[in-house]
């Protein structure tokens, strides 16, 4: 008993010490987002990602044949092999949606980049006056 308590409260002492405790800051917003190749297509096949945000992106394959994952537009080629993980970093400065392909195979996914909740309600936020907005009704003629 007092061997599980001490193992016990070792395990959560250590978490309290380690890297996983220290604050990091980042000077752009970071995802990290894996895609999986398989015969079927990708996985996920649709990704959604906020401008701005630095992402890395992480691919494997589950089958033997050479696939790979090509961002179109973009400067990104991955080879997707079977135990091995390529990694490629993007940076994501505008509201888009982009393509992601292989030319060996059918399939295709497509990545979406979407405009920051707080950008989108800063917009929303700016008034103008209210005489250069209002239409003034008048009767047709006929």
């Amino acid at each position: 008993m007092i061997l599980w308590a001490l193992v016990t409260w070792q395990g959560v002492y250590a978490l309290d010490e380690g890297p996983y405790s220290k604050p990091r800051k980042f000077e752009l917003p970071q995802r990290e987002i894996s895609i999986i190749v398989t015969e079927e297509g990708f996985y996920p096949q649709k990704i959604s990602v906020f401008k701005g945000e630095k992402v890395r992106f992480f691919v494997t394959s589950t089958t033997d044949s050479k696939n790979c994952f090509i961002l179109k537009g973009k400067d990104l080629f991955l080879s997707a092999e079977k135990g091995k993980i390529s990694e490629g970093t993007l940076l994501f400065d505008r509201k888009e949606s982009v393509e992601f392909y292989c030319p060996t195979s059918i399939e295709k996914g497509r990545l979406t980049v979407l405009e920051r909740p707080q950008d989108v309600k800063k917009e929303r936020a700016q008034r103008t006056i209210a005489s250069e907005r209002v239409k003034i009704w008048m009767p047709r003629e006929e």
